[in-house]
């Protein structure tokens, strides 16, 4: 919307709302008539589609009620410019970190505030922390050189896993062309790659799966070294790693540095798997299964750098993995967490899903816990009670009349 003016915007805005305001009272719910109207999805004048949750609506609805159309324009915030919300504490300490650090980049700056315990992630909220490091120039200057890489290679499995993505080729999936990628995490020591699989998208959800699967199987490493995801996600790979002791290393999207072995394992997967223009299966099951056999004998094969194979290097030493008590479930350390309304007809939106909590209060707003890669079954509360998804022919069945 940056190049609309307030009038455009307005009018947009009241397009989307206009069924709100003619609709019966008597036959739906206002409640009924945003979860139905959250569930569309709006085009904008640049081809963006877009939907928006039911708050984002009822507020929309209730500005133009009380203002009428200039109320549903953006409005500039009274306190722009200024970062009243920065506690001086934080401030200093960030320009102490950017003066004995220019190098770093402010996230990383971040994380030091975080283990310093000087800032608790949430007050101030990290994209007031973004907004004021722009405004005071705290940005990592773009013209500084990067050091120099230099070569390295840990002795002791375990000591460094390192992770990356592969643009795979197309599979048929519901009789449509869908991309795939490779998403491989070994071990920088045996180059022993503990788990790989072949996915429909890239980001950084399908990362902590590939992670959880490898920890279940061989430990937890000291190290876990990949490139940045997307915000949220990546927050909350950061936030994973810390409560599990492992040290997370980030590069930037785009410059593997320092990642040459798990890209030099990538050549070998496309000259020895992916080599020709016919994909070794057409479907993603057996895409994996031919993977999982492939990758077997690689791991079995002997390596040049190694003079051995990496399942024998994994096995000549002693493991600096630290194996996961069969009495902790570890999917509980990888879930996420986010705050949903609990509204009128004790449902939650989750996603653009609705699920089941008929022991919140209506109107209160409750921690959710899900697992990004798996929404079939969520929990909520502090006592971590299972929401399911909305069945609304079953409650059509269980209701009273």
């Amino acid at each position: 919307m940056k190049n609309w003016d307030q009038m455009d915007i307005g009018v947009w805005r009241f397009g989307i709302i206009s069924p709100l305001l003619h609709r019966n009272e008597l036959d739906e719910s206002l409640e009924n008539a945003l979860l139905r109207l959250a569930d569309q999805s709006f085009r904008q004048p640049d081809g963006k589609t877009v939907s928006f949750s039911p708050e984002t609506l009822k507020k929309w609805l209730y500005r133009y009620r009380k203002g009428g159309l200039p109320a549903l324009e953006n409005s500039e915030r009274k306190n722009k410019g200024t970062h009243t919300s920065v506690p001086k504490k934080i401030e200093d300490r960030l320009f102490e970190l950017r003066e004995k650090h220019p190098r770093w980049v402010f996230s990383r700056l971040l994380d030091q505030l975080i283990q310093e315990k000087i800032w608790d992630t949430k007050n101030p909220s990290r994209a007031s922390l973004y907004r004021f490091a722009q405004t005071a120039n705290l940005q990592r200057d773009p013209h500084i050189t990067p050091l120099p890489a230099k070569a390295f290679e840990y002795e002791i499995f375990g000591q460094l896993w390192m992770a990356d993505f592969l643009h795979g080729p197309k599979i048929n999936i519901q009789g449509k062309k869908r991309k795939t990628y490779l998403h491989a995490i070994i071990d920088d020591a045996s180059r022993f790659v503990v788990h790989a699989g072949f996915f429909t998208s890239e980001d950084t959800e399908i990362m902590m799966m590939s992670l959880m699967e490898a920890i279940r199987r061989h430990g937890k490493p000291i190290r876990f070294y990949t490139d940045n995801g997307a915000c949220y996600a990546s927050i909350h790979l950061k936030t994973v790693c810390a409560r599990m002791g492992i040290h997370l290393i980030h590069t930037p999207p785009g410059k593997p540095r320092g990642r040459g072995k798990v890209e030099r394992f990538f050549r070998t997967v496309r000259d020895g798997f992916l080599d020709g223009e016919t994909p070794p299966a057409h479907t993603l099951e057996g895409l994996n299964q031919a993977f999982s056999a492939w990758l077997s004998n690689y791991n079995r094969q002997p390596h040049a750098s190694l003079q051995t194979t990496p399942l024998n290097k994994k096995l000549s030493s002693a493991s600096a993995c630290t194996p996961i008590p069969e009495t902790i479930e570890i999917e509980s350390m990888f879930r996420m967490s986010r705050q949903c309304r609990v509204y009128l007809n004790n449902t939650i939106r989750l996603k653009k899903r609705s699920y089941d909590v008929p022991k919140a209060s209506p109107g209160s707003r409750v921690e959710v816990w899900f697992m990004p890669w798996d929404l079939e079954m969520v929990w909520y509360g502090p006592d971590m009670i299972p929401a399911r998804k909305v069945d609304a022919a079953h409650n059509a069945q269980t209701t009273r009349r």
